[in-house]
């Protein structure tokens, strides 16, 4: 919602002041040339980012913002380019943007929960993944991305947990299913990740990581020749 002291903020103080009728037309028209110019430096930035020119594209996408403030086109994208330059503050404080304007979406709270991760920031990035599991509780990403978060922070249990509601919604994510057997060899518990990575292989059958983490857990399971097929076949993988 605009309210009074944004249309102040963004220089528009002459008609919140006046908003009789003809300060509300003046508005219209101002907004709807602010929105037209805008919409075209949007178009402008995504054919630089068809051709790859990012830098270009997010000046682009800036000076649309410098029009219309609220184009969630130019927000989004923006904030998508600063993601993809590892520029998480920026990311977070666009995708908040639009989180201001679509209150409800769970794919706005999973992107800034993403890139509070890569910040380093668990506890912050938990938190939208909260926010996203109470707009879809069948959330996989979300869900996902708390075990992540618990693993970092050393709480596996509740890592396990997290993935565990995550492959209950999306029973073949090779991801889950691997990042379930790390937590369990973290737990020593090297049998049922074993199993794990296992599984993890039957989906992706080149993956040099799950054979070689389970080749890990036979060697302190003691079973040294499956140990050693293993890591014969990490080698072969890598050759390739």
């Amino acid at each position: 919602m605009i309210t009074h002291t944004d249309l102040k903020n963004h220089g528009m103080a002459d008609i919140v002041q006046s908003f009789n009728d003809d300060g509300i037309a003046n508005y219209i028209k101002i907004l709807k040339v602010k929105i037209t110019d805008a919409n075209a430096l949007v178009i402008e930035g995504i054919n630089e980012a068809n051709d790859n020119q990012f830098d270009k594209a997010l000046k682009k996408f800036e000076e649309a913002l410098t029009e219309n403030p609220y184009d969630l086109d130019a927000l989004l994208r923006a904030a998508f380019i600063y993601e993809f330059n590892k520029n998480h503050d920026q990311a977070i404080a666009y995708y908040q943007k639009v989180g201001q304007v679509q209150p409800n979406d769970p794919y706005i709270q999973l992107r800034i929960s993403a890139n509070y991760y890569y910040l380093k920031q668990y506890h912050a990035a938990l938190a939208c993944t909260r926010a996203a599991v109470a707009m879809k509780p069948n959330f996989a990403d979300a869900f996902f991305n708390q075990g992540l978060c618990f693993y970092e922070l050393g709480r596996f249990e509740d890592a396990l947990k997290s993935y565990g509601q995550s492959l209950a919604i999306r029973s073949n994510h090779f991801g889950t299913i691997f990042n379930i057997g790390m937590c369990l060899q973290v737990l020593k518990q090297y049998s049922e990740a074993a199993e794990n990575y296992t599984k993890a292989i039957k989906i992706k059958p080149k993956e040099a990581d799950a054979y070689f983490n389970r080749g890990l857990c036979f060697h302190s399971l003691g079973n040294f020749d499956k140990a050693i097929k293993d890591y014969e076949i990490v080698l072969d993988i890598n050759k390739t």
